[in-house]
């Protein structure tokens, strides 16, 4: 009986410790059973009668899990008891064995986890993800495509990877849809490109963001490793400013025939090589004074091509106003872009010409033409002036015909008269101003138009006295 009561103490004593670990408890969950690289995580740790749970910090997990969102609940019952839940959405960033930390709260813990992720789910192909840089040797200022291939179970809805360097400038260029051939066969891939210019010699580094997709409504995030790849150094002897890549450029012909004092515009599209605005502006002023004083070049404008944004290297329209300033044969002017080839490792040489342009000087011919045009002015006067004499002298013929015909005294009066009215000097008699009128009529009406001068004579000279008898006045009288 009395080894019967430290029994029995013993029993109450491990009722009682029951009794108190059941009231406080400490439970961490993880679902699914089996996570998948890029799907969601749920990590639920319920808490019953404990302080409160603390928040797990982003690094606390380390680099092998993204935490997404974490929320907390508590809730208190009639009978004294609490009740906390701590959710946590996490997406694992790599496949193989992945570790959660411990979790400890009010003298109980979660003992660290470890947890195996698939590399994709049941029937399903594993992820694909690739990154490489399309150039066969990089040189600092080589403007380079950087490709980011990304496929899984063909789902190519996904969000657009932000990409950054510490070594150089990236640019969004552009997204299609491809395939590619992995492990011997072709896989549909969605193809992230940017157009990636290393500013410093060494090996360079680009850091992808993380890469979502929502398939069917679900999210997926997954990581891209980091790109390396060696950038080699530009030759000593080569200016930093100067173009680097494959440089191209391309004209639009240019008129072959044009006046003196004329302008046009010349018109090129640069592309291929990575220079600057300041540079190029440099290039087209070593080439404008090349020219020499046939032509006068205005300053070029220099443009970014608007629809370029899905090139790797900056494509520039080039607009080169001019105006001829002598006859003759012309060239236009050569434009030259020295440039340094990567794939030869050696500088090269771009250029653009448009070739000759015959100019007509319209100096010589407009004098021609003005001298044309005065002379047909006068001879056209002339012609008008003769045509009128020529009718003047049609009409004092039919006029001294009429008055030799009609031996009309009062008629050749009349003409007479109107002569001298008019200021003509040769009307100061009738007999000199019908001299002067000899050659209007034929010499047969000579003796009709002398009777008729005699007559007018006697009648405007005679005395009416009749004991004197008038004589013939004398032409030389007269």
């Amino acid at each position: 009986m009395g080894s019967s009561r430290p029994l029995l103490a013993a029993l109450a004593c491990c009722v009682l410790g029951t009794s108190a670990c059941a009231a406080a408890s400490l439970q961490c969950r993880l679902l699914p059973r089996r996570p998948v690289l890029g799907h969601a995580v749920h990590w639920d740790i319920r808490a019953r009668d404990l302080p409160a749970l603390p928040m797990l910090r982003a690094a606390g997990l380390g680099d092998d899990w993204l935490l997404q969102r974490q929320g907390s609940e508590r809730s208190d019952d009639a009978t004294g008891h609490s009740t906390q839940t701590l959710r946590l959405l996490l997406y694992p960033m790599a496949s193989g064995v992945l570790h959660l930390p411990e979790l400890r709260t009010g003298g109980l813990r979660c003992p660290p986890r470890s947890v195996r992720i698939a590399d994709s789910e049941p029937g399903q192909a594993p992820q694909y993800v690739a990154a490489h840089a399309r150039a066969a040797r990089a040189v600092v200022g080589q403007a380079l495509r950087v490709e980011l291939d990304i496929g899984a179970g063909g789902a190519l809805d996904w969000q657009p990877v932000r990409a950054s360097s510490d070594y150089g400038v990236l640019r969004p260029v552009s997204t299609v849809s491809t395939d590619e051939e992995v492990g011997g066969r072709r896989i549909a891939v969605q193809r992230q490109n940017w157009s990636y210019t290393p500013t410093r010699a060494g090996t360079a580094t680009i850091r992808f963001g993380l890469l979502r997709a929502t398939p069917f409504g679900k999210l997926r995030v997954y990581a891209v490793a980091p790109l390396r790849l060696q950038v080699g150094a530009l030759p000593a002897y080569w200016p930093a400013d100067a173009a680097v890549g494959h440089a191209r450029l391309r004209i639009e012909p240019a008129p072959r025939r044009l006046d003196l004092g004329a302008t046009t515009v010349l018109r090129a599209r640069l592309s291929g090589a990575q220079i600057g605005r300041a540079q190029l502006l440099r290039l087209l002023a070593a080439s404008a004074r090349r020219v020499g004083n046939a032509l006068r070049m205005y300053p070029p404008r220099v443009s970014l091509d608007p629809d370029s944004a899905h090139a790797l290297a900056a494509v520039w329209d080039i607009e080169w106003p001019l105006r001829v300033l002598r006859g003759g044969r012309v060239h236009y002017p050569r434009l030259r872009i020295p440039y340094f080839d990567p794939r030869r490792g050696a500088p090269e040489l771009a250029m653009a010409d448009w070739g000759d342009l015959r100019v007509h000087d319209p100096r010589p011919l407009r004098v021609l033409e003005t001298c044309g045009l005065v002379g047909g002015v006068v001879l056209l006067l002339a012609l008008l002036r003769a045509s009128l004499l020529a009718a003047r002298a049609g009409l004092a013929r039919a006029r001294w015909r009429r008055i030799a015909e009609r031996g009309d005294e009062q008629a050749l009066l009349r003409a007479w008269r109107e002569a001298a009215a008019c200021g003509d000097p040769r009307a100061r008699t009738l007999r000199a101003w019908v001299h002067a009128q000899r050659g209007a009529w034929a010499a047969s009406q000579q003796p009709a138009i002398e009777r008729l001068v005699a007559a007018c004579e006697r009648q405007c000279y005679a005395r009416p006295s009749r004991a004197r008898v008038p004589q013939q006045a004398q032409p030389g009288n007269q």
